[in-house]
């Protein structure tokens, strides 16, 4: 028979092995590859920034999935959302263990940098509702126009992050997915804390 090992040290045990592997210099990394500076030099790169801030309303007002992106119209012309993005090098056949890197253009990274657009779009367009909003909130007209991805990285009010919050909670549940988890992150990351 065998003689089982200790599982777990005592504290006095790990003291004393952190006094010969010693990580007093350790700088930690943001594993956060997101920077509005890069990807707005990105954005003016494709030489049509007008273009995909409209194609980020879009998406936040009328929602996308399962690869369908839709179409826009800006000054009497059409445009389909994937073209643009295949013209623009926008990335959407990503996987959530694709790596990207700070300057590259994705669906959701062009959202999150055309949030004040949307939410300008939305003031100014009041009878329009966004997705968000009208599928899974309890549509309280005060936050219609702070109800849409990418909001997170935007609204400051207590309020407003509430609100956002327990709508992606609904999503959650009827979805049966886990965005709003990722949602507190940003509201913590930002500083912010759900009263709720």
């Amino acid at each position: 028979m065998t003689e089982l090992k200790q599982q777990y040290y005592s504290i006095k045990e790990l003291t004393e092995i952190s006094r010969h592997i010693e990580v007093t210099d350790l700088k930690l990394v943001s594993t956060d590859t997101y920077s509005d500076e890069e990807i707005y030099a990105a954005i003016l790169e494709t030489g049509k920034a007008e273009l995909l801030a409209c194609a980020a309303i879009q998406m936040c007002v009328v929602g996308f999935g399962n690869k369908i992106y839709g179409s826009f119209k800006y000054k009497d012309v059409t445009y389909d959302v994937l073209k643009l993005f295949d013209e623009c090098n926008v990335k959407c056949n990503l996987t959530l263990t694709s790596k990207i890197e700070a300057h590259e253009l994705t669906p959701r990274r062009l959202q999150r940098f055309f949030r004040f657009h949307v939410y300008q779009f939305l003031e100014k367009n009041k009878t329009i509702k966004p997705y968000l909003w009208r599928k899974y909130s309890t549509r309280v007209e005060k936050f219609r126009s702070t109800t849409f991805p990418g909001a997170e990285s935007l609204i400051l009010n207590d309020d407003e992050v509430n609100y956002l919050l327990e709508t992606y909670r609904f999503l959650d549940q009827r979805n049966n997915t886990k965005i709003s988890d990722r949602i507190h992150r940003v509201f913590e990351a930002r500083g912010l804390k759900e009263i709720v």
